[in-house]
């Protein structure tokens, strides 16, 4: 297996895939895929990251695909075909796999990650192979939930809560943090060792720790090629995390939140610029690079969906990885049509959190992207949530929606007077 990959690494290194579409339409040796779930996996350095990618399709002029970790699907953009080559798009990121197909059950190629500029990471896709990290089963037993330390070269360490659910040594479950949660994580039990991974077009996990009686210990984290933080972590069903509800808030002197930014059109605007007044406000300050942002969005179109417009106004404030605004409206709009949101957005510019707080003086501090501010009609904040807690959370991401569901009732149903303020 080891002389299998790295033949083809070597492969990869030598003959890349072309993008020039006639020269690999041209090709006569095409060999036919086959449709289904397929087991991509990047190489980084010594370890696999592992990830399921639907296809189907492939032999016929519209194909189609999917990245699967644990129960969520992420549909791809885009996924063609030409010659002995595959290109698959991801859809909220600008990043891109191309394949070259070296039997109907193989590819070999690399990751092109545009938005870090990043070198390519060398993929293996192989079909058939139903299983995340291991195909074998285990009786090992894992607890519900650790109180979880991570640890990283010159920085504090942070407190975090693994949640799993072990199926007979299939695992699913994430970390939470208090700036957010590192989404669905899927992978195994295997050589008395858990095994996590995710990858979702732009971000790639993977952890690994040994299991000893209620701890987890000499745990790694790696997030593509270069990042890496140590871990361990201990049974504890009752740790908590500071509440998100009381991280961020005004400073003192500052009895409303306001801004002066662009919007997308490049015209700097405030409050008094949007017609807010006498409506409730739900100010989203994000990234369209954010895996947590877009779980939040996803959120706040289902909790918006009873409310119009002149009832509840979603304000998006966008930190990019850009100065430049129109590089910075491709990608927000991209991700607010994914989602099926207006796009419109304010532009704080480069992201950074001392840049977010230089731009939002009002706030003791932006600790998180996302961070969600509730806006009542007499323009008090009812409530600021530092981070998101998503789907792949279970009970803390249901918990946030009923209880947001709940606040938004509240502020729409309170009374308003004559001049659209509440009374």
């Amino acid at each position: 297996m080891i002389r299998l990959i790295l033949t083809i690494a070597t492969l990869v290194a030598v003959a890349a895939c072309s993008n020039n579409p006639e020269s690999t339409e041209s090709r006569s040796s095409q060999t036919a895929l086959v449709d289904g779930e397929w087991r991509f996996s990047l190489k980084l350095e010594q370890k696999e990251l592992p990830f399921k990618v639907e296809i189907t399709g492939v032999n016929t002029s519209e194909p189609n695909g999917s990245i699967h970790n644990d129960s969520e699907k992420i549909p791809l953009a885009d996924v063609k075909v030409m010659g002995d080559s595959v290109f698959l798009h991801t859809s909220h990121f600008d990043s891109e796999f191309k394949l070259r197909i070296e039997s109907p059950n193989l590819m070999t190629g690399a990751w092109y990650n545009y938005e870090k500029e990043t070198p390519p990471i060398t993929t293996i896709a192989e079909f058939g192979k139903d299983y995340r990290f291991t195909p074998s089963r285990s009786s090992i037993p894992v607890e519900k939930q650790y109180k979880v330390k991570f640890y990283e070269t010159d920085s504090d360490p942070w407190d975090a809560i693994l949640v799993l659910r072990n199926n007979e040594g299939r695992l699913s479950g994430t970390f939470l943090t208090e700036t957010g949660d590192y989404r669905y994580l899927d992978g195994n039990v295997m050589n008395n060792s858990i095994y996590l991974s995710t990858f979702d077009g732009s971000h790639a996990f993977l952890f690994q720790a040994e299991i000893k009686e209620d701890s987890l210990i000499n745990g790694t984290f790696h997030s593509g090629v270069h990042y890496s933080a140590t871990w361990n972590g201990v049974a504890d069903d009752e740790f908590q995390l500071r509440n998100p509800k009381n991280l961020t808030f005004l400073n003192e002197g500052y009895k409303e939140f306001d801004f002066a930014l662009p919007n997308q059109d490049g015209d700097t605007v405030s409050w008094k610029d949007l017609n807010l007044n006498g409506k409730v406000v739900i100010v989203d300050i994000m990234g369209s690079w954010c895996p947590n942002c877009i779980d939040a969005n996803k959120a706040l179109k289902t909790l918006l969906e009873p409310y119009s417009d002149d009832e509840v106004k979603l304000v998006n404030i966008a930190f990019e990885r850009t100065e430049n605004l129109e590089k910075a409206r491709k990608s927000v709009s991209k991700m607010q049509k994914n989602i099926g949101l207006s796009e419109k957005f304010i532009f704080g510019g480069k992201a950074s959190k001392n840049n977010a707080a230089q731009k939002l003086p009002s706030l003791n501090h932006i600790m998180s992207f996302p961070t969600l501010i509730f806006i009542d009609k007499q323009r008090n904040v009812e409530q600021i949530y530092t981070g998101f807690y998503g789907p792949g959370t279970g009970k803390y991401y249901d918990d946030f929606m009923q209880e947001t569901e709940a606040l938004l009732k509240q502020l729409v149903d309170a009374p308003s007077n004559g001049n659209g303020l509440a009374d």
